[in-house]
């Protein structure tokens, strides 16, 4: 199909056209033509007629001037030709008031600047999708709306693909450079989301490497609001997508991510569903609209007689009247549209309605369909049923192969099925398009696919599995789902291992483009025919297996998975595939911090693989280091790392020494020991640039901006955190995404102090936790405690601080982070009971004297000293300034990056002032400020003026007196400007005139 355009007023050919946006991606000549089916000859004629229309000498000056006419042309998109179809496929009747409610909601998105969704609903036959196409016809009329369509199949299509199918058309037409622009590295997802789409992606690191699923997705989904975004700024948007209840769980998950995703622009989402029956993934994609969004829903019944007169119009030389004919035709149909429409068609070939009752395909319809096709040839009918069997979409040239016919013999009876109103073609405009026919309707599918015996359909399915293989034997990969879906109906007809392997080979492609559930159903039904398998088979298939349900969550079933093809590979004595399978398992249950899980995996592997030496033996080691680590063992993991380098330096693996490094540099922050950290890391990361680890690089780089926002370096943790932001989507390590945006977090609210900017952050931070698994939840809701402590709101700072409690993962090195905060804000609360209760309960927890102590039992030290202090426990706050003033002089740390960024002098200062070493005190405090004002900090610039002005006060001399006074204003001004009330509150009563000066240590804290 050829089609012309207008760019600054001149004529452009579709070919043309399609060349010029290769150009634009500044494609050289053999790309174009490898990615248009062209030769390279067709290429050059196609840019020299290019270069004459524009009257440029090369092709720079073509990319500038069209770049140049495009940015101010609106992108248009030809109408989609299934709802074009539909529109002409008969008179529109009737729904006056469903049409009514459809245009209201059009003008509300005409009105606003958010996207509202419609669903329209009713049983087979109702005129669901018919009501949609003329309502865009209406719209087109009316407005210059972008209608993208898109449509569920109940027999085949990929997770993405009714997706696809809406968004290609715009991305096909509009200027690809500022597509680009628009997306940035999300551009290269599109290819996975449009895999037929004529544009040419560029390539990205992603496609190399493999991704979390999870990240994958949220990617993809980024990609296509994008499209969506960039087009709703030209015109508004209608998006239809047709028979949702047919719609894999990642298409539904797609458009719930959209209706919440803050999109900014004008766009009517419209779907269409048939009420009974729903999949899971169904009924929970309409709990979550009712909850959240409200959609409008629009539910049609069958039409009224007056409509069906209304139909009866065009049928001519009647030998009764129309008014009887209509109350038999709507007696007999019981106004069900597509009847109606069946009947009436007979009728003009001079046939008679048949009795109507109601089944899966009613049996009028049925009865009317069978008569239809009973009027063609017999070879027509049976290229039908042929048809039928291969879906309600098909592939011209599969079902020639499937059918053995030659090209006029189909050609033939397509012909006559098309003038029978049974098939229509629905093949696109695009280079090396695969000609596809549809059934008009689902109902008509459905009635001649029952026409064919169960025997006959086995057979065929066969055959469809063998044809796809010849026709695609250079790309089985992407079509292994559709040739999977064609064994398994063919069941004991094939052959059981090549239903495994394309199960398998199925399933690996889902998870590769996200369509994770798709993938566990492909496996899964692998799982139950692979008796009779080999053990490297079945290994494989339980790895992917469980990659599958770790993308899910499902946690424990996942351990389950790849624990069997531990056992699986140790069978083959596969030492590769068995480090491979543990560095992932360990990796997934470390990252939901079941760290002993973690690490008993990781020592699982290592004694199957045994006395093996070499790379899997070391990777191995270091995974066992990161469990141990945070498992709290810091005598083992700096033996197992020392072990992995020891390894490397006999082996001559500069690789494997980067990745012993690269683990250095994830161990030492289990005990804060960030110095050491860092200088690990820059040496791992001097190596891994250079080798394709790039999932361990991603790491190295998010400890690195977690290490140095520790120390306070936060110049080197932004540039660390620039690079961190190249990499981590592309890589899909979802850990290190989290550092960069946690830190980057950090450093913006230690900059400005903004408590709603805070609460903003946790809250996304706990979306996305909840987004890729278990995760460190009780962080998100820690950084919502803070933010509620800060703001004043301390009750409900106690019930975050009590979640995150109640969810933290026991026995790791970061225990001591959430009941500190409890206990903290207890004792600001004045619930001394409650919190001494609770730091008794905990006091083992606190760091030790003479020995590496983890990450949480300092973060519970530093926090136990303003707590006791705020209780007047003074003595029991003294007892910590020994061990905290070690830990500043082991590690140099300048602030401890959760719950805001405590500085480590001030709490120092806090415990010598409670020891009554005014001077320490003072030196620490004097320090603290100047760190804080160097950083900045500005919260805890203020905390640490609050502190110091309370103590020079308790000091009692006059001196101290006017310079505690300084202090405590200083820092209520600043409690002030940051909108901190309480805080506000505790500085007044050191500033009161008539209050004497306090004679305990730290007086009125």
């Amino acid at each position: 199909m050829t089609t012309t355009r207008l760019i600054g007023g001149r004529a452009i050919t579709g070919r043309e056209w399609e060349t010029l946006q290769q150009v634009l991606g500044h494609s050289t000549n053999a790309e174009v033509a490898a990615a248009l089916g062209i030769s390279v000859r067709t290429v050059e004629s196609h840019v020299s007629k290019l270069l004459a229309k524009f009257e440029v000498a090369d092709r720079r000056d073509l990319i500038q001037m069209v770049q140049a006419q495009l940015s101010d042309a609106p992108t248009r998109v030809a109408p989609p030709i299934s709802l074009l179809r539909m529109v002409n496929a008969g008179r529109f009747v009737g729904r006056a008031s469903e049409m009514d409610q459809l245009h209201r909601e059009w003008n509300a998105v005409q009105s606003g600047a958010t996207p509202r969704i419609a669903l329209v609903v009713g049983d087979a036959g109702l005129g669901k999708s018919k009501l949609v196409a003329e309502f865009a016809r209406q719209l087109s009329q009316q407005d210059s709306p972008l209608v993208l369509y898109g449509r569920c199949d109940e027999d085949s299509g990929g997770a993405f693909d009714a997706i696809g199918q809406a968004i290609s058309p715009y991305i096909e037409a509009c200027n690809p450079v500022a597509l680009a622009e628009h997306l940035g590295d999300l551009t290269s997802e599109l290819r996975r989301i449009c895999p037929d789409s004529r544009m040419h992606f560029p390539s990205g690191h992603a496609e190399e490497m493999p991704l979390d699923p999870n990240i994958n997705r949220m990617r993809m989904f980024g990609a296509a609001v994008g499209v969506l975004r960039q087009a709703a700024e030209a015109a508004p948007i209608l998006l239809v997508i047709d028979d949702l209840h047919w719609a894999p769980a990642p298409t539904l998950r797609f458009l719930t991510y959209l209706v919440k995703s803050k999109f900014q622009g004008r766009m009517l989402i419209l779907c269409t569903y048939r009420p009974q029956p729903v999949s899971s993934a169904m009924i929970d994609f309409l709990g979550d609209l009712s909850r959240d969004i409200a959609p409008t829903q629009i539910h049609l019944d069958e039409l009224l007689r007056s409509d069906v007169v209304e139909l009866l119009e065009s049928v001519t030389d009647l030998q009764i009247s129309r008014e009887r004919l209509a109350q038999e035709v709507f007696s007999e149909t019981r106004g069900n549209p597509l009847f109606v429409a069946e009947l009436i068609r007979n009728l003009t070939d001079n046939s008679a309605a048949l009795s109507a009752t109601s089944n899966d395909v009613p049996r009028g319809i049925k009865d009317v369909i069978a008569s239809r096709s009973r009027r063609l040839a017999q070879e027509t009918q049976e290229l039908l049923r042929t048809a039928a069997v291969l879906g309600h979409e098909f592939d011209l040239i599969l079902l020639q192969h499937v059918a053995h016919i030659d090209d006029q013999a189909l050609l033939a009876a397509i012909e006559e099925a098309v003038q029978a109103n049974l098939l229509f073609d629905v093949t696109v405009a695009a280079p090396r398009a695969v000609e596809r026919y549809a059934f008009c309707h689902a109902i008509v599918h459905r009635a001649i696919l029952e026409g064919v015996s169960a025997a006959r359909r086995r057979r065929l399915h066969a055959a469809a599995a063998r044809a796809l293989e010849e026709l695609y034997s250079d790309g089985l990969s992407e079509r292994a789902d559709e040739i999977a879906r064609h064994l398994v109906e063919a069941g004991q007809v094939t052959d059981r291992a090549d239903t495994v392997r394309y199960l398998t080979m199925a399933g690996r492609s889902a998870l590769g483009s996200s369509a994770v559930e798709e993938a566990l159903g492909f496996f899964d039904r692998a799982m139950v025919l692979t008796e009779s398998s080999d053990a490297s088979e079945r290994a494989e298939l339980s790895y992917q297996r469980g990659m599958a349900q770790r993308a899910l969550g499902q946690w424990s079933d996942s351990v389950a998975s790849l624990s069997k093809a531990l056992d699986l590979y140790a069978e083959v004595d596969d030492a590769v595939a068995i480090s491979r399978t543990c560095q992932a398992a360990s990796q997934t249950i470390f990252w939901s911090f079941r760290t002993r899980e973690a690490r008993d995996l990781a020592l699982y592997g290592l004694g199957l693989i045994g006395d093996a030496s070499g790379r899997e033996r070391g990777r191995l080691l270091g995974a066992l280091a990161f469990a141990n680590a945070w498992n709290g063992d810091y005598e083992a993991s700096t033996q197992n790392i020392a072990e992995e380098l020891e390894l490397a330096e006999r082996t001559g693996d500069t690789e494997l020494k980067g990745h012993a490094l690269a683990m250095r540099a994830m161990q030492l922050p289990a005990f804060l020991q960030h110095g050491n950290a860092v200088a690990a890391g820059y040496e791992a990361l001097q190596i891994l640039r250079y080798t394709d680890d790039a999932w361990t690089y991603a790491s190295v780089l998010g400890f690195m901006n977690y290490t140095l926002v520790g120390l306070g370096r936060l110049e080197e943790a932004a540039k660390i955190g620039a690079e961190l932001d190249q990499v981590v989507n592309r890589v899909g390590n979802y850990a290190a995404q989290q550092h960069y945006s946690r830190m980057k977090a950090m450093m913006e609210f230690f900059r400005r102090g903004s408590i709603p900017d805070l609460e903003r952050f946790a809250r996304r931070d706990l979306e996305f936790c909840e987004a890729v698994g278990p995760g460190v939840r009780e962080h998100s809701l820690s950084w919502l405690g803070l933010s509620n402590f800060l703001a004043g709101k301390w009750s409900e700072a106690k019930t975050l601080y009590s979640a995150a409690l109640d969810i933290e993962v026991e026995n790791t090195a970061m225990v001591g982070w959430s009941w500190s905060s409890l206990f903290e804000i207890l004792a600001y609360l004045g619930d001394a009971e409650a919190a001494m209760e609770l730091f008794n309960r905990h006091r083992h927890n606190l760091p030790t004297p003479g020995r590496p102590n983890t990450c949480g039992s300092w973060t519970a030290g530093l926090a136990a000293v303003e707590g006791l202090a705020i209780l007047k426990r003074f003595n029991e706050a003294a007892e910590l300034l020994p061990v905290l003033e070690g830990f500043l002089d082991e590690t140099a740390v300048v602030c401890i990056e959760f719950r805001g960024g405590r500085l480590v002098k001030r709490a120092v200062a806090v415990a010598a002032a409670a020891a009554g070493e005014w001077s320490r005190a003072e030196t620490y405090f004097l320090a603290a400020l100047a760190d804080a004002e160097s950083m900045p900090h500005v919260v805890e610039h203020a905390h640490t003026l609050r502190f110091f002005g309370q103590m020079l006060l308790t000091r009692g001399d006059d001196e101290s007196t006017a310079r505690g006074r300084r202090y405590l204003e200083a820092a209520l001004a600043e409690y002030s400007h940051l909108e901190m009330p309480r805080h506000v509150a505790l500085c007044r009563p050191g500033l009161s005139e008539k209050e004497s000066v306090p004679t305990q240590r730290l007086g009125t804290l």
